[in-house]
């Protein structure tokens, strides 16, 4: 048996150990699969199971079209559905959940390479427990967006240029944020065409550096082509945001009013707005570790952290703490960074720690609290 498949059997048991643990912390909360369920879950999960319609019947937000919301994940969603037969929310876990452990197996690999002396258990154990962790076992894009960058960073190392290109457009039609993939795979195809502009092959290698580019953004090319097609808006999926509250200010305007509030308050109330104060420390801890992996000249995890921020801090706080807690660079370094502690006892207080964080942050999710996420 080698050491992968050691380490596969052995994220399959830690994340069914975890899942057990959901569900018993889960029980006064109606279960697992319904407690899961909150916020956009059930956007996920009507569209897997009606489309894309206008969705009148969604709480009281009245007539609001659902196209803010990436086809792949609903489309993935639908598939385990018919398969498994189940209700949306548990199928939903199902995807999530397997998603995860691509993701902690993929990264693994990943740090295999970029990290040499990390060890892969203790990365296996801190992926499992680290207290946003449950975000990827809930019905939500986490998992999948985590394994696909993953996925176009190894592609891309292997020189595989046009399979980078066919997971960046399915990274694509999983978010929006998946267009801050082009340029990495743009940096790659440049190089590889200007490494053989002197060779005889040279229009041959071009042909094969520009492929990936026009493959990479079609995720997103053809979701747009949908939307134009169905309503006549090509950037739907844009301009209903303002329906949510999100209109471009600039990520300097919306740091300074964040902390002009200064409404650290509402942490204390269950279901008010989410503090903006909260939301933009977030912002500012995700780009101080972009700043420590640009330091390490880490350069594509730098620019994928730190846009990830920004992007989403240009128009709203919302969300910005599971942004910036689920990016895989994020938990890299942080995973790194436990691995500086000394003594057995500590890193296992540490482990202790975080694990009981995450257990209290679960309880609030299950209660639909808006103070944490």
């Amino acid at each position: 048996m080698t050491s992968w498949r050691n380490l596969a059997l052995l994220t399959l048991a830690l994340v069914a150990a975890r899942i057990g643990v959901y569900a018993l912390i889960a029980h006064p909360f109606g279960g697992l699969a319904s407690a899961m369920c909150q916020y956009d879950c059930g956007w996920y999960v009507r569209l897997a199971a009606d489309g894309y319609q206008s969705d009148s019947q969604w709480d009281t937000l009245g007539p609001v079209p659902n196209w803010a919301f990436f086809p792949l994940y609903p489309i993935l969603l639908r598939i385990v559905t018919l398969l498994s037969q189940l209700r949306g929310e548990a199928a939903g876990l199902i995807l999530s959940n397997l998603l995860f452990v691509g993701f902690v197996l993929a990264s693994a690999v990943y740090l295999r390479r970029t990290r040499p002396g990390l060890n892969l258990v203790f990365w296996a154990l801190f992926a499992v427990l680290f207290p946003f962790g449950f975000t990827f076992s809930a019905v939500y894009t986490e998992g999948l967006f985590a394994l696909l960058t993953i996925a176009v960073l190894l592609a891309l190392q292997d020189r595989r240029l046009l399979l980078a290109g066919l997971l960046t457009a399915l990274l694509c039609a999983t978010r929006p944020t998946g267009v801050l993939m082009i340029p990495i795979v743009l940096a790659h195809c440049a190089n590889l065409a200007w490494q053989a502009r002197a060779t005889p092959d040279r229009l041959g290698v071009l042909g094969k550096a520009l492929l990936p580019l026009a493959i990479a953004p079609l995720g997103l090319s053809l979701f747009m082509l949908y939307q134009f097609i169905v309503i006549g808006d090509a950037m739907a999926f844009n301009h209903v945001q303002l329906l949510w509250g999100r209109e471009w200010v600039g990520p300097i305007a919306n740091l300074t009013r964040a902390f002009t509030d200064w409404d650290w308050q509402r942490m204390t109330t269950i279901h008010g707005d989410a503090s903006r104060s909260y939301a933009a420390s977030w912002a500012l801890i995700g780009l101080l570790v972009a700043g420590v992996l640009a330091w390490q000249r880490r350069w594509a995890e730098a620019y994928l952290l730190a846009a990830s921020v920004l992007l989403p801090l240009s128009t709203a706080m919302h969300s910005l703490p599971r942004f910036v807690a689920t990016n895989p660079f994020f938990l890299f370094a942080c995973c790194a960074g436990l691995l500086h502690i000394r003594g057995p006892r500590l890193r296992v207080a540490a482990f202790g720690g975080i694990a009981a964080l995450q257990a209290v942050v679960l309880v609030g999710w299950y209660a639909a609290s808006n103070a944490l996420y």
